[in-house]
């Protein structure tokens, strides 16, 4: 697939940090996802040649097109450490003026550029001056709603240079909680000439006919619908192409899912830090299945990667006899 952010209905797997590494990227790729964006990557951790910094640059071939997303405060400082992204060989450089978290927003960084449109547009103008691949940036509607800024700031992006702004419906106060206001993606796509890219409240297929539909934007961003759940990626397409709802993945396939996900882990991290890291993706595969809060105490007890297997698998088992006996229950 060649980098057109404007292509018909580009489904992009969404940065998120400590969840969009290198194998959760390939099994979004893998489930139908068109594009996928790195964690988010701090500019002062690659200009200082921090070693776990320049770690989240690695990327395997399988995972293109992919973009590395990154952030910070001082222009300067973000075009080196684009340059320095951009030796990775990535298809585009992402810029992040939308994380809401603390330790973003505390050291000037996320969504707290919101605050200074000459700021922001002076990071995206050394960015772009600094590397020959594509620039996107990913923004919140403003840090509040007293200072609703998605409109000026759209503008601003696309003057200086980047090729598609994303917009995740929210304001930093919000944080993730209400609803994305898809209203405001709409209003975007209405006043800059560069691809729309629509973020927030997408967790089923519906959901992103519904805000390609009411907003005409170019391509939807899923991220926290995808955790624990990439069949979204499949799923979406499969309706936009057909009209057609497949069903949700049983018990017992996204187990194997989360199972052959720790292989990957383990198989990049190492062990222990792959079991480590895996767990907060345990939490996403197994919520919503009766008795998972214990399942999920048990694995975060365990190391050993047979025991985590065959607690996993009882599991599975016992959650299909279950839904087994309700079907019987209700034939009778």
């Amino acid at each position: 697939m060649s980098l057109n952010f404007k292509r018909s209905k580009t489904i992009i797997y969404a940065p998120m940090a400590g969840i969009s590494d290198s194998p959760a990227r390939k099994i979004a790729r893998v489930h139908g996802a068109d594009m996928t964006v790195s964690e988010l990557v701090a500019s002062e951790g690659l200009v200082r040649n921090c070693r776990h910094t320049r770690e989240l640059l690695k990327f395997d071939i399988s995972e293109r097109p992919l973009g590395i997303q990154i952030f910070g405060s001082i222009p300067a400082r973000m075009a080196a450490a684009a340059a320095i992204a951009a030796s990775s060989s990535p298809d585009f450089i992402d810029i992040n003026f939308g994380c809401p978290a603390r330790k973003v927003v505390d050291k000037n960084g996320g969504s707290s550029i919101l605050k200074d449109l000459k700021l922001l547009g002076a990071i995206v103008s050394a960015v772009v001056d600094a590397v020959e691949i594509p620039i996107t940036v990913k923004i919140r509607a403003g840090w509040n709603s007293d200072s609703l800024v998605y409109l000026e700031a759209g503008k601003v992006i696309q003057d200086r240079g980047a090729v598609a702004v994303t917009l995740h419906a929210r304001t930093r106060e919000q944080g993730f909680s209400g609803d994305a206001d898809w209203e405001m993606i709409a209003r975007l796509k209405d006043h800059v000439g560069i691809a729309v890219i629509g973020n927030g409240d997408i967790f089923t297929p519906e959901d992103t006919v519904r805000m390609f539909e009411r907003t005409g934007c170019d391509a939807v961003m899923i991220g926290r619908g995808s955790m624990g759940n990439p069949w979204i990626f499949h799923r979406t397409k499969h309706y936009l192409a057909t009209g057609e709802i497949l069903p949700e993945p049983k018990p017992r396939q996204k187990i194997e899912m989360a199972l052959n996900h720790l292989d990957m882990m383990i198989a990049h991290y190492g062990m222990p830090r792959g079991v480590f890291k895996m767990r907060a993706h345990f939490c996403h595969y197994l919520k919503g299945h009766p008795g998972s809060a214990t399942i999920r105490a048990a694995i975060n007890r365990l190391l050993s990667v047979d025991e985590i297997r065959a607690l996993l698998w009882d599991y599975a088992s016992g959650l299909e006899d279950q839904l087994q006996g309700a079907d019987v229950r209700l034939s009778a």
